[in-house]
């Protein structure tokens, strides 16, 4: 391939993908709950679509196409690293990913609360359903949500509402946080 050729083969596909980019990171920061792994997982989908530009080119909207990569991946990292026998150093959350307009000190304490109840929990849930969870919570629908995963509407709803009712009982039992608590007002 010549220098021409692929400079054009760029040009393209950054035409087709960068229109998606921010909406794949958003679904990456989602699911990952890390900047930094929310830029390797758009990295390793925009490195796995390169080779598909053909393919790329010739859909509506690469966008379900590029989620559906970017959930693979997603789960399949997963996997792999629940067979190895420890967690990379990387794999701590990243719990300065909320920002709020100008709270109180009370708001700002609860929010703190929040997050560090929820990513002591998160964790806790299976790689599916934090996937799941966070693709709905960036808006995504369950057609949508059928689209990347290839499984049901049905199967989806299910596992979703599965999924919300494991994280409220992990919060709700969460005794770390009502330590926490206690130790602060006494």
């Amino acid at each position: 391939m010549d220098r021409n050729s692929r400079q054009s083969t760029a040009v393209q596909f950054e035409a087709i993908v960068r229109p998606e980019f921010n909406a794949l990171y958003r679904a990456a920061l989602r699911l990952t709950r890390s900047r930094e792994d929310a830029e390797d997982l758009v990295q390793d989908v925009l490195l796995r679509a390169y080779p598909e530009l053909d393919r790329l080119a010739t859909l509506e909207s690469p966008r379900g196409w590029l989620l559906r990569v970017q959930y693979r991946i997603f789960v399949d990292e997963f996997r792999r690293k629940a067979r190895a026998p420890f967690l990379a150093a990387g794999d701590a959350l990243d719990t300065d990913l909320c920002a709020c307009e100008q709270p109180g000190l009370e708001e700002l304490a609860d929010a703190a609360l929040r997050r560090e109840r929820l990513a002591r929990v998160w964790n806790k849930l299976d790689r599916q359903q934090r996937a799941l969870l966070a693709l709905h919570a960036e808006g995504y629908s369950l057609a949508e949500l059928e689209t990347f995963s290839g499984l049901s509407r049905n199967a989806i709803s299910v596992r979703l509402h599965r999924a919300r009712a494991r994280l409220a009982d992990l919060i709700r039992n969460d005794s770390t946080g009502a330590l926490q608590l206690v130790r602060m007002e006494g």
